[in-house]
């Protein structure tokens, strides 16, 4: 594939202790960053090297499959934690959390390749250069930009003119490869911040309303036709209120997922916490004659999650990842994918009420504000942990039936509720 005059140019031009690869998604930059990698595996100072990620499965999906496409081989497995190539040896690490740092403490490298290195916490990139020791030693990284309070930026972007750095900004037109009509639709598929960020590569704080785009066009209160599966999601509150929703999806049609009905049971407003039987008991009457194939509930539950199970309800656990769920909600929200039916009143208020914390913005953080939230966090839950890509135009790429069945039974029974209990099979 031709490179980019961007693309050689950071090739070229990669020669520092600390090189970094920053800008929009798809825009080519680690495609770059991998061919430089290879360089420096070849000809770089003799010693071992690591490849960092925010875990095992992001290092294969980003770097490694990519890399060794390159190297005309076929990739190791995702457990595998060390390799060779070309004679060094190269050890995987996912650093997800600060403790992380107990993982490379005593390390002694070459080289070091990190991918999105905002998500990397702080200490653990600390510690990854005083384990660059070798003479020589390079750092390779990639990102796409964050808060301009975000501390990767501050003390070492910035930093450029007083450390041994380099940076490349690279933007959508920097990758030659991407077909114009995909690289339009991929600039409807994010606004504001995210737009900012993900298409224009630039580094700007996440500020106001986070779904800024919800309108009228998200509400809707007419009958639509059936979809092609149900789905549900619940945020777990025993003094905070516990939220539960029903989706429609129907990935043929548009829009795709529908919130067709609201579960709220605030204690604090009824006088009285419910126990986790009582507040089983009301979301197996609430998901009634709908045939869920999976209701996605908050790791933290186990308690209500066992009761759940007693009722033959499908349970998985949530993707309670914030930032993810929010990127993955925000576009379904703005290309009116995701819409809400107008009874579902907390819902709708809580998503136009959702705002960005800024107090974490000054030092670096997107939160949003946690305050009267659980119904957007049950819709957040479903968007990311259902449809983590991002879209359903393509459903053979989400998590098949037989996949969320065996999750959810561990075998090939009948994936449903029990016909005694609920009245039918899926």
């Amino acid at each position: 594939m031709p490179l980019s005059e961007k693309q050689i140019k950071s090739f070229n031009e990669a020669d520092k202790r600390f090189n970094i690869w920053v800008g929009a998604v798809r825009s080519g930059k680690t495609y770059a960053s991998i061919l430089k990698l290879i360089d420096v595996i070849k000809n770089g100072p003799p010693g071992s090297g690591m490849i960092i990620g925010v875990n095992r499965d992001t290092i294969q999906r980003n770097v490694l499959l990519e890399l060794y496409k390159f190297l005309g081989c076929d990739p190791p497995g995702t457990k595998t934690t060390e390799t060779k190539i070309y004679g060094r040896n190269i050890y995987f690490v996912g650093a997800h959390d600060e403790g992380a740092v107990r993982r490379i403490q005593g390390s002694t490298l070459a080289f070091a390749y990190v991918d999105e290195t905002v998500c990397v916490p702080a200490p653990f990139f600390r510690m990854l250069l005083s384990r660059l020791s070798v003479p020589g030693a390079q750092l390779l990284a990639t990102c796409n930009p964050e808060s301009p309070q975000h501390w990767f930026k501050k003390e070492f972007i910035d930093r450029q003119n007083e450390l041994d750095l380099i940076h490349w900004n690279f933007q959508l037109e920097d990758n030659p490869s991407l077909d114009k009509k995909y690289v339009e639709s991929l600039k409807k598929e994010y606004t504001g911040a995210w737009y900012a960020r993900y298409i224009l590569g630039e580094w700007c704080m996440a500020q106001g309303a986070v779904f800024g785009d919800f309108d009228n066009d998200n509400v809707f209160d007419n009958d639509l036709p059936a979809p092609s599966y149900w789905l549900a999601s619940l945020d777990y509150g025993t003094v905070n209120p516990t939220a539960c929703h029903i989706a429609a999806v129907s990935p043929k049609q548009w829009p795709q997922i529908r919130i067709e009905d609201e579960y709220y049971y605030d204690s604090s407003k009824a006088g009285r916490s419910k126990t986790d039987a009582e507040l089983a008991d009301d979301i197996k009457q609430f998901i009634s004659w709908r045939p869920i194939r999976a209701l996605y509930v908050d790791p933290a539950a186990a308690s209500l999650k066992l009761e759940l199970r007693a009722r033959d309800i499908p349970v998985l656990d949530a993707n309670n990842d914030v930032l993810f769920g929010i990127k993955v909600m925000s576009k379904f929200i703005a290309n009116k994918n995701l819409v809400v039916r107008k009874p579902c009143k907390n819902l709708i208020e809580q998503i136009q009420g959702y705002a960005w914390d800024p107090k974490a913005a000054e030092r670096g953080e997107d939160k949003p504000i946690k305050i009267n939230d659980h119904a957007v966090d049950s819709c957040r839950y479903l968007c990311a942990s259902a449809f983590p890509s991002g879209q359903l135009s393509h459903p053979d790429e989400e998590i098949s039936y037989d996949q969320l069945r065996r999750k959810v039974y561990g075998d090939d029974s009948i994936f449903g509720f029990n016909p005694q209990n609920s009245g039918g099979y899926m």
